[in-house]
């Protein structure tokens, strides 16, 4: 039976500095970034933002903290993975991050 493929690649701005801390020993941080795709639609020109949590382990860890900022412009390479949980009302959530697997640090701070 052949493998499925769970791939992301993305280019964007991280919206705020990486959240940094440690879990048993392994260094750990979050972060999100923005990615914004220009299209036309019926003749106007149209911008879309799309935002998502991300998270990197190890010492891709380190080299975001040390490195990444907000506004820095990164191109990550990761998987998506869904957590669920039950809300104290009851209700089923969820949510989908990307665990980052590569990160290359892209251009320079802000817009």
């Amino acid at each position: 039976m052949a493998n499925d493929l769970n791939k992301v690649l993305l280019i964007g701005r991280l919206t705020r500095d990486p959240e940094f801390k440690s879990v048993n020993g392994s260094s750990v941080v979050n972060f999100s970034i923005a990615s914004n795709r220009i299209y036309v639609s019926n003749g106007d020109k149209k911008e879309e933002t799309n935002y998502f949590d991300c998270v990197a382990w190890g010492k891709l860890a380190d080299i975001l903290k040390q490195y990444a900022g907000k506004g820095k412009q990164v191109a990550i390479e990761g998987r998506l993975q869904q957590q669920s949980w039950e809300t104290p009302e009851g209700k089923k959530a969820s949510k989908i991050r990307i665990y980052v697997e590569s990160a290359q640090l892209l251009g320079g701070q802000g817009g």
